[in-house]
């Protein structure tokens, strides 16, 4: 359920020079690994979208993007029953190829702290390939945090604030997306990751069964043929050289108004993986029965030749034997992907109470923290008018409801680790270690919200 972050903004860590100190640190791994061709890869993030009702709304669409991405590449349907549907927990799973009984990312307050422990594919690629261009365009904050988080962030780190309706900034989000694509160089290797949010906040405002989230995911469909065209361009413009493209989402939606998503339900636990492998043509228009979320940053670290993880829970899509061995050529695509939704059920009922639990405690301190930045932002509103004798009194009741929703949410997020803990969150330890710190001539520049940055 994206909003706003209630915590503190993170930094985002930008190397003084890509070919500089970076290089240093990396250049024992790289001499190991060799020097892999130009490798150009895209992830498609969607939130909170059900494949289901991809396959209802936006599949038969004239020009579908959807459908274009998984006629030319390999589609998944997954499910992420047994881990939490929560937003924060779900988009480190596929950014990070560990599930949330490793990570201990319980909601959406952002910290820090477990991509030290457990590195993003920015840090990893960042780490050991410092020559890989690396972008991200998100109009959630968090993803943009996780992006900066690890000691090695994105190269690119965009927010793209709220701007008129949630379509209009995921438009937004994929212009800037699209700029990206046309400004690489055949002979860069790069990494970009775009991320859209209008499907999500359309369930959480009218449910995942309405017309105003199928709009949502039609529109989504929209802007993933317009950067497929994007690419389409490009790829004719630079001949020999294409892109890898991936598409996912982190979570499904409950179909009437309410909480949304954080529970076991299969519509809440529905996910998806479309996997679009350059120069793979044989395997366009087939379904993978074996694909996770968690396979994803191991796809993309692998693509650009940098070492696995030994703890990974997910594999390389494009060479692992197991992944490989359930391809298969459905008689028709849409029906057999809704087959493969339908066969998704429940956790066993210890598990499913379990998550309950955990949801429920991890959701108190979130959105506390919600309320509070509601109050203090009207409060501001008072201060800036400046009003005799009166703002000044706002002010100081600003400074109360903000040192309070502080405190409270820093008690109930507190109380919320116990529980989580408890129910199986980040009881996993890594077992490879920490990378290590980035050079001293970094330099470190803030996250500032409803800022662009580069």
């Amino acid at each position: 359920m994206p909003a706003a972050p209630v915590a503190p903004a993170s930094a985002v860590t930008v190397s003084a020079s890509v070919t500089g100190s970076r290089s240093r640190i990396a250049s024992a791994n790289a001499s190991q690994i060799g020097d892999p061709l130009p490798r150009h890869v895209l992830l498609i993030g969607t939130d909170g979208t059900n494949l289901d009702k991809v396959l209802q709304y936006a599949y038969d669409q004239p020009g579908s993007g959807f459908r274009a991405v998984m006629e030319q590449g390999v589609t998944g349907a997954t499910s992420i029953v047994g881990h939490t549907t929560i937003s924060g927990p779900s988009w480190t799973t596929i950014l990070t190829g560990v599930w949330d009984n490793k990570s201990g990312v319980i909601n959406n307050i952002f910290n820090p702290a477990p991509y030290d422990s457990w590195p993003t594919v920015f840090n990893l690629i960042e780490y050991t390939r410092p020559e890989v261009d690396t972008a991200v365009y998100a109009d959630w904050q968090y993803i943009n945090d996780i992006a900066a988080a690890g000691g090695y962030a994105a190269d690119v780190n965009e927010f793209v604030p709220f701007d008129t309706t949630w379509e209009e900034t995921d438009n937004q989000v994929v212009d800037a997306t699209i700029a990206r694509i046309v400004a690489t160089a055949a002979t860069d290797s790069s990494f970009i990751f775009s991320y859209q949010v209008a499907a999500d906040e359309a369930s959480h405002a009218a449910g995942g069964g309405s017309q105003e989230y199928a709009d949502a995911v039609v529109n989504t469909s929209e802007n993933i043929k317009r950067i497929m065209v994007a690419i389409d361009a490009w790829e004719t413009a630079n001949p020999g050289e294409e892109w890898t493209v991936i598409v996912t989402t982190d979570h499904g939606q409950q179909q009437s108004v309410g909480f949304g998503h954080g529970f076991q339900s299969p519509n809440e636990t529905s996910s998806f993986v479309i996997f679009d492998l350059e120069g793979d043509d044989a395997n366009d228009g087939r379904q993978n029965l074996g694909y996770t979320t968690a396979d994803i940053t191991p796809t993309i670290v692998s693509l650009f030749d940098v070492p696995l993880r030994s703890d990974f829970d997910g594999v390389p899509m494009q060479s692992n034997a197991a992944v490989l061995n359930s391809l298969v050529t459905p008689e028709n695509l849409k029906q057999a992907l809704n087959d493969a939704v339908a066969m998704y059920g429940y956790p066993n009922i210890g598990t499913d109470l379990a998550l309950g639990v955990r949801t429920v405690f991890a959701s108190v301190p979130y959105f506390l923290g919600i309320i509070t930045n509601t109050i203090t932002a009207q409060l501001q509103a008072i201060v800036d008018a400046d009003i005799f004798l009166i703002s000044p009194l706002v002010g100081l009741a600003e400074f109360v409801v903000q040192v309070s929703g502080d405190i409270l949410v820093a008690v109930t997020q507190a109380v919320a680790r116990v529980v989580a803990t408890l129910t199986g969150s980040g009881v996993i330890p890594p077992t490879d270690p920490p990378l290590p710190p980035p050079p001293a001539d970094s330099v470190f520049v803030p996250i500032l919200p409803a800022a662009v940055l580069v």
